[in-house]
């Protein structure tokens, strides 16, 4: 379900970051723990991970923010749609980081919302620097998305050439990229899930050691 409703005729909206996607799929966390911590409850949580994590436009923002207020039932429909999306794009990347097979599922709904997002018009100078200028943002999760779309669209396309990785603990299961020189990352961060590997192995041994 999709608006009519524009921020504005044209937006210039900052390049994404690479792993902004499996940034917005670990707002999801201890995917395989008994109780996963939930980061975006509401459609305010939404907006404020996209003001901040992808650098949607401050006025945006605000539109987003007085659309919603106005429109409670659509609204919902498209915070339920946002949700579907980081779920899809998390099952995307963890084949790719698994070495399996996509879901075509969930390829098939990545383009058909790329398609309703405003495309990437052209670069242009803004007061930070250049940006891509847009036809504006739809009050659509494909709009107010549109920079985690591109980011998945791009990195998918790169997968080849980027170690998209899984962290190893398993009660975690965030998505990152490995940057490591000999490739062998295995933790999303080495003093969390690390360290409470190195623990457990640690305990374990001394236990058996009785």
């Amino acid at each position: 379900m999709k608006t009519r409703s524009r921020a504005a005729k044209t937006a210039l909206i900052p390049a994404a970051r690479e792993d902004l996607c499996l940034a917005f799929a670990n707002t999801l966390s201890w995917r395989g723990s008994p109780a996963p911590s939930e980061s975006l409850g509401s459609f305010a949580d939404l907006l404020g991970w996209l003001g901040g994590a992808a650098s949607l436009p401050t006025e945006a923002v605000e539109q987003a923010r007085r659309w919603s207020q106005a429109d409670r039932q659509q609204t919902a429909a498209v915070f339920d749609q946002a949700i579907g999306l980081r779920e899809a794009i998390y099952r995307l990347f963890s084949a790719l980081a698994a070495r399996e097979p996509v879901p075509a599922s969930d390829l098939a709904l990545l383009n058909r919302t790329l398609t309703d997002a405003s495309p990437r018009r052209r670069v242009a100078e803004g007061s930070g620097g250049y940006a891509w200028e847009t036809d504006g943002i739809e009050m659509s999760a494909a709009g107010l998305l549109a920079t985690v779309l591109w980011s998945a669209a791009d990195l998918l396309t790169r997968a080849d050439r980027r170690r998209v990785r899984r962290c190893a603990n398993d009660a975690c299961l965030w998505l990152l990229i490995d940057e490591s020189k000999a490739g062998a990352r295995r933790w999303c961060d080495m003093s969390s899930c690390g360290n409470r590997a190195k623990s457990r192995r640690h305990y374990l041994k001394t236990r058996g050691g009785q």
